[in-house]
């Protein structure tokens, strides 16, 4: 017989497996073709929305143009999620500012022994009412500025013309003066213990001084900051009585500062570098009772101002003199204005001539910018004071009154409210002005 051919056999499971394939081919190729028949891009986005809202997937969110790159939430725990920090704000730099100051300037005062004792009762002095009449023509300036032709050092050191009591700085403060030059000729009368004896009583009541320096050395400028400004003064005196060249034997320590005009000007560029925004500059110079400026002073006047001076304010002739407004070319080529009053006259005096008793209180707006550096002179203008003698049951009472304040003058009788109204012409005419608007 010949052989038989074997049959062979497929298994169950290899016809289940081959099943199996089929129907996932089957499958893919029936998905491709949906997806290709509808379009790729919206069915992909349907099966994303429908498996996130199963949550099975977290759906980036639309980029926006002030976002950070995107991390998906489940990188970060709760607690390591950065706070947003604070973005500083810049706070902006506040600008300084122009300061505007008011300074006022009044003539030479002395006390000699006719107006001490008509201020003497019950054995004190009280020199209160003898400058009431000025009203606020010195307390409403930023800066007071006077000169003390007479040491206040008191009986112990002898009265005389030109000594008197220290109660006459309480009514000078009171009626508002902050600073009082001691350059003149009569600062070391009571030689150099009655200088110091006026310094004291002047640091006990608060008014600075300028024009002398106990220490005989170091700066001659006395610096003052008025309202953000900062001021320098300078006081000179062209030299010294007999008296106190003989009691100090010319003033051998140099503690007073005379008038050499090369000095002057070396102090005031100094005032400058130390940083005074205004230089004032008070010289005692001049001839008593002389109402014309002599050529050497115009001179003076000009180089100081080329140095650096802003306001000259002249005494020592016990009568008014001219003022003038000088424009000077200084050593950095620029032009500046400079005020310069020769002679103020007399604040209180016993004299009785109408010159003598016919004095002017100057007053002179300054404008310094911190930011330019410049300073200005505004408004200048001068305030005619006059000197009243009334009869008072057996003595005189002196008043220094503003020669144009209706109320001060309505305390004087008819006789010298006349004297005042001529005391306003005397300045006026000196001047060349018409009341207080006028530019000096």
């Amino acid at each position: 017989m010949g052989k038989k051919k074997k049959r062979r056999r497929v298994s169950l499971g290899t016809l289940f497996m081959l099943a199996l394939t089929a129907l996932v081919l089957a499958g893919c190729v029936f998905l491709f073709s949906v997806l290709v028949g509808d379009g790729l891009y919206e069915k992909t986005g349907a099966l994303i929305r429908t498996l996130t809202a199963q949550g099975l997937f977290e759906e980036m969110p639309e980029p926006q143009a002030s976002d950070a790159p995107y991390t998906p939430a489940f990188l970060f725990a709760a607690e390591d999620t950065p706070a947003p920090s604070a973005v500083p704000v810049p706070t902006a730099t506040p600008v300084p500012q122009a300061s505007t100051i008011h300074i006022a300037a009044a003539g030479t005062i002395y006390a000699p022994k006719a107006v001490r004792e008509s201020v003497l009762e019950g054995g004190r002095f009280d020199f209160g009412p003898v400058f009431e009449g000025l009203g606020d023509t010195l307390s409403s300036a930023d800066l007071a500025i006077a000169t003390l032709e007479t040491t206040a050092a008191g009986k112990d050191k002898g009265f005389g013309n030109y000594n008197t009591a220290p109660e006459i700085l309480d009514a000078l403060r009171a009626c508002g003066v902050d600073l009082l030059s001691l350059a003149t000729e009569r600062a070391l009368d009571k030689g150099y213990d009655g200088l110091d004896l006026t310094i004291s009583e002047l640091t006990a009541r608060g008014l600075a001084y300028a024009g002398v320096n106990p220490e005989g050395t170091g700066s001659r400028a006395t610096m003052l900051r008025v309202d953000g400004v900062q001021v320098a003064v300078l006081a000179y005196t062209y030299g010294l009585s007999r008296d106190g060249e003989e009691k100090t034997h010319d003033d051998r320590l140099g503690v007073v500062s005379m008038i050499r005009t090369q000095r002057m000007a070396e102090d005031i560029r100094q005032a400058r570098v130390d940083g005074a925004n205004l230089v004032i500059v008070l010289p005692h110079w001049g001839t008593k009772n002389k109402l014309d400026v002599a050529d050497h002073l115009r001179s003076t006047a000009r180089t100081l101002a080329q140095a650096g001076a802003d306001v000259i304010i002249g005494t020592h002739p016990n009568v008014a003199q001219e003022t003038e407004r000088m424009t000077v070319t200084r050593a950095d080529g620029l032009e500046y204005d400079a005020v310069v009053c020769y002679s103020l006259g007399t604040l209180l005096t016993d004299a009785r001539t109408q010159e003598n008793t016919a004095g002017m209180i100057a007053h002179i707006t300054v404008t310094h910018d911190p930011v330019t550096r410049h300073t200005t002179l505004g408004e200048m203008y001068c305030t005619p004071v006059y000197i009243a003698r009334e009869r008072v049951d057996d003595g005189a009472a002196y008043r220094v009154v503003d020669a144009e304040s209706e109320s001060a003058l309505s305390l004087l009788s008819e006789a010298e409210r006349e004297r005042a109204r001529e005391a306003v012409e005397v300045i006026r005419h000196i001047t060349q002005t018409e009341g207080q608007e006028g530019q000096g």
